[in-house]
């Protein structure tokens, strides 16, 4: 009996049952009667045998580094020809997906995948099928693919993050450019916020780093998953020191609840947040716009290069993470959002209609049974 990923996952939450306060249950009752029955058979001359001492509880199994690489795929990403994402992710991409459901649906970077025309998945085995993008989630910044055919592969088991703590050692497996499984260490623990209103809660900060490490699988001890690459970064900074440059995962536990919702493969994608076209980084009078998208809503509403953002909805701001949370707390796609910025010196208000992510983006993905694109 093949039991699904949504089901497997809804079975990790489901509470063991219990029997009602105050309630013996029948099996409680034939417990109690016990020594009288052992009486009674040693009166009448039975033998009494005793259970067989339950089994010992085999160790959990670890994956090898083969099964571990042999659940991740080669992504390769050809983008429309007038995509927007182009500028900051290039038209061509490769990135690392993983198989996480026996079926062959693989989870990976959403951000890899934006306004994709055509999608190649490549095994270990070197067994090249075309993909398109099932269900997407831009707010968790994952996605799920479909492959066009059966991927043979043994999916890898879905763990927790929560106890990581840092110092501990993690490997990352990816297959983007050269199949690997490196050893990292976690740095640290903590939201992670970019210039470009991307938000992941809780990220999970690794060094040494890892290049193309979007949708790479990070794996515990045993093998199980606990995070999917987001991105590489210049810099990771633990609680007492900077470590050079590494990598940014999604943890586990952040697309865990969502996970089901997509395996499903329906379309279905996840809360629909307001989105502005807001490139910015921080300086010591703010958050300073150094980027306006063209035909972004920001650009539509006037911003300009240089001025600084003071608050949202009268809500000061100082930092990337209280920017976008201040934005998605505003309501959804469609909200007037109240901007206040300094600009030459003056201080004034400017009213932003947010739009999806998705609406500025051509999100197209469609499926081809064709050969890698060249």
């Amino acid at each position: 009996m093949r039991i699904s990923l949504s089901e497997r996952i809804d079975a990790l939450s489901s509470p063991v049952p219990r029997a009602p306060a105050g309630r013996r249950s029948p099996r409680a009752s034939r417990v109690l009667t016990c020594p009288a029955l052992l009486l009674w058979a040693a009166l009448a001359g039975t033998p009494v045998f005793a259970a067989p001492p339950a089994p010992p509880l085999e160790p959990e199994k670890t994956l090898s580094t083969a099964e571990i690489l042999g659940a991740v795929v080669r992504i390769h990403v050809q983008t429309v020809a007038n995509a927007r994402s182009a500028s900051s992710a290039g038209r061509e991409r490769h990135g690392t997906g993983v198989v996480v459901e026996p079926g062959g649906l693989i989870l990976t970077s959403a951000l890899l995948v934006q306004e994709a025309d055509a999608i190649v998945v490549t095994t270990l085995d070197a067994r090249t099928v075309p993909a398109a993008v099932a269900a997407h989630d831009p707010a968790l910044g994952i996605a799920v693919l479909r492959p066009a055919a059966p991927l043979g592969v043994r999916p890898l088991s879905v763990g927790r993050s929560a106890m990581l703590a840092p110092r501990a050692w993690v490997s990352v497996a990816s297959a983007a450019l050269h199949r690997t499984v490196s050893v990292a260490e976690v740095i640290d623990k903590r939201d992670f916020a970019n210039e470009r209103e991307f938000l992941v809660e809780d990220a999970i900060f690794t060094a040494p780093v890892v290049p193309e490490c979007a949708g790479a699988a990070l794996v515990d001890g045993t093998g199980k998953l606990i995070g999917i690459g987001a991105l590489a970064v210049k810099e990771v900074r633990g609680p007492e020191a900077a470590f050079g440059p590494g990598n940014v995962f999604i943890p586990v536990e952040r697309f865990l609840p969502a996970l089901s919702r997509l395996a499903r493969a329906d379309g279905s994608s996840g809360p629909r947040r307001p989105w502005l076209g807001l490139v910015t980084r921080t300086s010591d009078t703010g958050l300073v716009v150094t980027d306006v998208p063209p035909d972004s809503p920001a650009e539509r509403a006037g911003l300009r290069v240089g001025d600084a953002i003071a608050a949202v909805d009268g809500t000061p701001v100082r930092t990337h993470a209280e920017l976008y949370r201040s934005v998605w707390r505003t309501g959804v796609p469609g909200t007037a959002i109240r901007l206040t910025i300094r600009r030459d010196g003056t201080t004034r208000e400017v009213r932003i209609r947010a739009i999806e992510v998705q609406d500025y983006l051509i999100h197209r993905a469609r499926l081809t049974m064709g050969t890698s694109p060249a």
